[in-house]
C-alpha cells in the first residue's frame, strides 16, 4: 500500500474533525481530539480553517474546572444549502438540507416506465428543485452546490454514467445537462456509494472500522468500509456485490450475466421467486416496484403462502449472499439499507439472521452482528449531502478524504476556475 502524502493525511484528519462535529452537534476542541485521535495543536489548526471558512461557527462556551471557559463549535447553517438528488429508475426525489445537513424540504416526482434520456432526467431534476426552492427564497444564490446520485456504475471523475443497465446507458455524459438543470456545481456518485456515506457519517461508522452497507432496492450492492475509509476501486466500481455468482447458470440478470445476486434479492428477484413458486399469482401483473413490494407483503401479513414461501426463500438468499460477504471480508458489522426493507419487515430480518450462522465461516459469524435501517429514501438523500458538503470543501481548499477523491478532477478544478467558489459571508473582492 502506498504511503500517504502529507496532504492525504491532512484532509483525513479534517474529515475525523467534521465527523466528530456532525455525529455530537456541538462539540469542543477536546472532544474532537478524543473522537479522532489527534493533538490538539491540529485540531486548533483545523477547527479553525473550518471557521474561517463559514462552515464551522463557535456555539458557546461551557465552564471548565478552574480554568478558562471551554469554547464549543458546530455547523453553521447558515453557511448556505446544499441540494441532494436521488435518481432511481422509478422517481427522482430532491432533498434540501442546510450545511449542519438537517433536512429542511423535499420534493418527489415518479419517472414513467421506459428507458430516459439524461435530458429528460435533468429537465425533471429542475423542475423538482425550482419547485423546492420557490419555498425557500431566503436561500436564493445561497445553494452551495449539489450531489446527484444516478443508477448504475458512476464515474465521479470523468463526469459519466458508465453502466445502467436498466435504461441501456453505456459512458453517457452527465456534468454538464445536471449543472445547467441545477445552475449549481455538482458532485456525482451512484445511491450505493450515498448510502454507504452516509452509513459512514451517521450509521454503523459512529461504532465501527469495518462493516459493510448492503444496499436492496430495484439495484443491489454493498458498500465496503476498511478502516474508517469507503473502499471505491479505481473505476468506483468497488461493491458491485450484486453482479457476483450466486447460483451457478441461474437466473437471467439485467446486466447480461446469470445467477447474479441481484437476481434474487432484488425485486424482480422477489418476483421471479413469486412466479417460480406460485406461476399464476395476480401480484406478478403488478409493475411498479414499491407497489408490488407493499403488495407482497400485505399478502404474506395475510396468511398467502405463496407470498410468504417467496419471502422465506429470498431471505435464504440474502443470507447466503451475505454470508460470502462475511466470509470474505470479516467485518465487525453488516448494515442491510435500502427502501425494500422498509416494506419487508422483521419476517425477512429474522430469517437472514437464522440463516447466517449456516452460510458463514465459524470465526467471522461469531463476530459480525447484522443490522436492517426501514429508511424510506432518506439514505441516498443524506449521502450525497455529505458528498456535495465535501465537494464544497475541496472547491474553496479545504478537502476532505472520507469518500471522494483528494486530488481535484480537471473538471473540478475547471469549475473553480470558472467562478464556481461561493465567497466566505462577509468576504470581499
Amino acid at each position: 500500500m502506498a504511503t500517504k502524502t502529507s496532504k492525504e493525511i491532512r484532509n483525513g484528519s479534517r474529515f475525523m474533525v467534521l465527523r466528530s462535529v456532525y455525529v455530537r452537534g456541538t462539540v469542543t476542541r477536546a472532544q474532537i481530539s478524543a473522537d479522532a485521535g489527534l493533538s490538539p495543536a491540529t485540531v486548533t489548526t483545523l477547527v479553525g480553517e473550518l471557521v474561517a471558512e463559514g462552515v464551522l461557527r463557535e456555539a458557546g462556551q461551557v465552564s471548565s474546572q478552574g480554568g478558562r471557559p471551554t469554547v464549543t463549535f458546530q455547523a453553521d447553517p447558515d453557511r448556505g444549502a446544499l441540494l441532494a438528488v436521488d435518481v432511481a429508475e422509478t422517481y427522482i426525489r430532491v432533498d434540501l438540507f442546510d450545511v449542519s445537513l438537517a433536512r429542511l424540504d423535499v420534493e418527489r416526482v415518479e419517472l414513467a416506465t421506459g428507458t430516459p434520456s439524461i435530458a429528460t432526467v435533468a429537465e425533471q431534476i429542475r423542475e423538482c428543485s425550482r419547485r423546492l426552492l420557490a419555498r425557500h427564497r431566503e436561500l436564493d444564490g445561497r445553494v452551495l452546490g449539489a450531489g446527484v446520485s444516478l443508477p448504475g456504475q458512476v464515474d465521479p471523475e470523468r463526469g459519466v454514467d458508465v453502466f445502467a443497465p436498466n435504461w441501456g446507458w453505456h459512458d453517457v455524459p452527465l456534468l454538464q445537462p445536471l449543472e445547467q438543470a441545477l445552475t449549481v456545481p455538482v458532485r456525482i456518485d451512484n445511491p450505493l456509494m450515498a448510502l454507504a456515506t452516509g452509513e459512514l457519517w451517521f450509521g454503523a461508522g459512529r461504532r465501527f472500522r469495518q462493516f459493510v452497507a448492503v444496499n436492496l432496492g430495484t439495484g443491489v450492492g454493498a458498500g465496503i468500509i476498511v478502516d474508517g475509509q469507503l473502499l471505491r476501486g479505481p473505476g468506483n466500481s468497488a461493491g458491485e456485490w450484486g453482479h457476483t455468482t450466486l447460483v451457478w447458470d441461474g437466473r437471467a440478470c439485467r446486466c447480461g450475466r446469470t445467477g447474479c445476486v441481484e437476481a434474487y434479492v432484488g425485486v424482480e428477484g422477489f418476483r421471479t421467486t413469486l412466479g417460480e413458486i406460485s406461476p399464476g399469482h395476480d401480484l406478478l401483473d403488478v409493475t411498479h416496484h414499491r407497489d408490488f413490494m407493499e403488495r407482497l407483503m400485505r399478502a404474506e401479513a395475510a396468511g398467502d403462502e405463496a407470498a410468504q414461501s417467496a419471502l422465506l426463500r429470498t431471505g435464504d438468499y440474502l443470507a447466503a449472499g451475505i454470508g460470502n460477504l462475511v466470509n470474505l471480508l470479516n467485518p465487525e458489522h453488516v448494515s442491510v439499507l435500502g427502501w425494500i426493507t422498509r416494506y419487508t419487515g422483521a419476517e425477512l430480518h429474522d430469517r437472514v439472521r437464522e440463516r447466517i450462522a449456516q452460510e458463514c465461516l465459524p470465526g467471522p459469524s461469531r463476530t459480525v452482528s447484522i443490522g436492517f435501517t426501514e429508511a424510506d429514501g432518506e439514505g441516498v438523500g443524506l449521502g450525497m449531502a455529505v458528498l456535495a458538503l465535501e465537494a464544497f470543501l475541496e472547491r474553496v481548499g479545504l478537502p476532505s478524504s472520507s469518500s471522494s477523491q483528494t486530488t481535484p478532477s480537471p473538471r473540478e478544478a475547471a469549475d473553480t476556475a470558472d467562478g464556481w467558489v461561493i465567497p466566505r459571508p462577509g468576504a470581499t473582492d
